[in-house]
């Protein structure tokens, strides 16, 4: 069923992908690498709408989520750039045009960032994280 070029029941495929990936860094901090089978999931979801959808059909859906993913990223960006003003923290881009293929990256990343920020989560030993750290020293 489509609505406007994008797909119902495939967006509801990649909104189980996220909401999936998104529960996993909430609800159990352990399962932190369960992020990689998540976005492994969407993209192998992605590659299968464009064989089976009309490509028009598949690249609205993926960008839906992808404008989303942006959104996300953007207004944690802006965030953290608010929260560490005065800091050494280099801020990261606000605008990734690379971001309607890395959305299923930049959702996760953005919403452990904020979970680390507010002191829910443990963070994970990435270069960002790393940063940030040397940073709170």
């Amino acid at each position: 069923m489509n609505i406007w070029y994008i797909n119902v029941l495939w967006a509801l495929m990649l909104l189980g992908v996220a909401l999936f990936t998104g529960c996993c860094l909430v609800f159990n901090p352990v399962l932190k690498s369960v992020r990689i089978m998540g976005i492994a999931t969407a993209y192998a979801i992605g590659a299968w709408m464009f064989v089976t959808l009309e490509w028009r059909v598949a690249l609205a859906t993926w960008c839906i989520f992808a404008a989303f993913g942006g959104g996300v990223a953007f207004a944690y960006e802006l965030w953290a750039r608010w929260r560490y003003r005065g800091t050494n923290r280099t801020p990261r881009p606000l605008i990734l045009l690379q971001g309607f293929i890395l959305w299923p990256t930049m959702v996760p990343e953005a919403v452990e960032g904020v979970l680390v920020d507010a002191g829910v989560l443990e963070p994970s030993w990435n270069a960002s994280t790393a940063e940030h750290l040397q940073q709170r020293g």
